[in-house]
């Protein structure tokens, strides 16, 4: 699923389609970014060519780097606050998909930053006139359908795997 957005066997991908576009994967806890981070630079940075950026409330690297990232790794918080500024901030407004991982955080103390990112991502594409992708991703979901239908989420496009017990 993540390489996906790299590209594909058959060179569509994200970055095929706009070489200059941002991904943002936004996880809620400063060591799972740093995880991501760790594994994301082995298993799928250093085999591309691509480069990313990690930001978080103990970590910014400086801003030619995080301009340069083609994949930036965030909390909710970091991304929310660096967002708020996105006229001038070109790399915010290049962004072209947003993966949000324990999306079920939205019914906690995180909710309002999610929600406010979601919004404010989907301005932005609405000014800029290009898509932005929301993927919304986790473990535990009651409600899946009412989250892909608030995040505009056709019905082809809501992958809800199911557990099935063997």
């Amino acid at each position: 699923m993540v390489v996906s957005f790299l590209s594909t066997s058959d060179g569509r991908g994200l970055f095929k389609s706009r070489p200059d576009a941002k991904v943002v994967y936004i996880a809620p806890m400063k060591a799972l970014v740093r995880e991501r981070v760790d594994d994301w630079t082995q298993r799928l940075m250093k085999p591309t060519g691509r480069s990313l950026a990690e930001l978080t409330g103990d970590t910014m690297p400086d801003s030619a780097a995080v301009r340069s990232a083609n994949v930036i790794i965030t909390t909710p918080e970091k991304w929310d606050s660096i967002s708020r500024s996105w006229k001038y901030r070109k790399y915010v407004q290049q962004v072209g998909l947003i993966i949000m991982d324990e999306i079920h955080l939205l019914g906690g103390d995180r909710g309002p930053i999610l929600e406010v990112i979601v919004s404010r991502m989907n301005f932005i594409a609405a000014s800029k006139q290009e898509d932005v992708r929301i993927v919304g991703m986790s473990t535990a979901i009651a409600n899946a359908q009412d989250l892909a239908g608030w995040l505009g989420v056709t019905e082809t496009g809501l992958y809800n795997f199911k557990y099935i017990r063997s």
